[in-house]
């Protein structure tokens, strides 16, 4: 399967309320600031960042590869020591990374965390807002049986529906997740579009389908299966409500008291395309997501360590 999207560095820093609200954005979210915005954050909050390797895409990503699925990724990265960073964390999990290396700093998150384990998002685009249209080369697509897209490339002019044209034309099936409510919100009728077009497999948390749908999670899942072939909502510790061919089903999650619910949507993705991928059931694809979006939510940060790797394979490869 091949990945595109954003190849950055996640700064989880722990944070208290208080100090949250004097950011400015909703909480909760994830919007764009720029580079001395991100430092300001960091420096002002009192905490100590942890730094690792992460991006919408690339989380899921990560987790198919640790599952034992061939990966590639498409990124641009900075010509910094964070951009090393970044390729050889790719390298290390066994994915190839298709990067382009630009004199443009490599794109950094700040991902403050609450006590209660909710996580906002302010991000600095560096040199994956860069990726354009004309970097995607058709012969990395070859032979690829999923193509996975984040919402994020909706900030790249038409590189996604230029990423969906070329999956569709390569036979590819194409996953889409819409990555934010901001984005929704500010490219709702393009985001339509593109479902009716090429999307055959869309991931929206609950905040995201009612940006797009305006309805409830059920009824907005029922909505989204009008076009594209199947929808998934996550609900965090509710479960997700997954439609195909017509029907909507209810599958629970695997509740925990969360750290940090930094990629939670993304590892759960990422277990639902694993299912996928081997031809399982809804049930058990939908399964295997929430089983790693319960793994990672008791860890800081996107990043599964091999303890926890070890714990899960057992429940999810078959």
């Amino acid at each position: 399967m091949l990945g595109i999207g954003s190849a950055i560095i996640d700064q989880i820093l722990p944070v208290s309320e208080e100090y949250l609200e004097t950011i400015p954005g909703e909480k909760w979210g994830s919007e764009l600031i720029d580079h001395r915005e991100l430092i300001q954050i960091i420096e002002n909050s009192g905490s100590i960042p942890k730094r690792m390797v992460g991006g919408s895409a690339a989380n899921a990503v990560k987790g198919l590869a640790s599952l034992g699925h061939q990966c590639g990724f498409i990124s641009k990265i900075g010509q910094d020591e964070e951009g090393i960073i970044v390729t050889r964390d790719f390298e290390n999990t066994g994915i190839r990374p298709h990067f382009i290396s630009i004199p443009k700093p490599t794109g950094q998150v700040v991902c403050m965390v609450t006590p209660d384990g909710k996580r906002t998002m302010r991000w600095c685009k560096g040199a994956s807002v860069d990726l354009k249209s004309e970097d995607l080369d058709p012969v990395l697509f070859k032979n690829v049986k999923l193509v996975h897209i984040e919402g994020y490339l909706l900030y790249n002019d038409t590189l996604a529906q230029k990423a969906m044209q070329i999956a569709k034309d390569s036979g590819a099936k194409i996953s889409f997740d819409l990555s934010s409510f901001e984005i929704v919100d500010n490219y709702r009728q393009t985001i339509l579009d593109l479902l009716s077009s090429y999307v055959d497999i869309l991931f929206a948390n609950a905040d995201e389908a009612s940006a797009l749908t305006h309805l409830s999670p059920e009824h907005g899942c029922h909505e989204m299966l009008n076009l594209c072939e199947t929808a998934v909502v996550m609900m965090g510790e509710d479960g997700c409500y997954v439609g195909h061919e017509g029907n909507v089903s209810h599958f629970p999650a695997f509740p925990v008291k969360p750290l940090d619910t930094t990629g939670a949507g993304d590892l759960f993705a990422g277990g639902f395309l694993h299912g996928w991928l081997k031809g399982e059931s809804l049930e058990s694809s939908a399964k295997y997501g929430a089983l790693l979006g319960r793994e990672i939510v008791q860890v800081v940060g996107a990043e599964l360590p091999q303890e926890n790797w070890k714990k899960v394979l057992p429940l999810i490869q078959k």
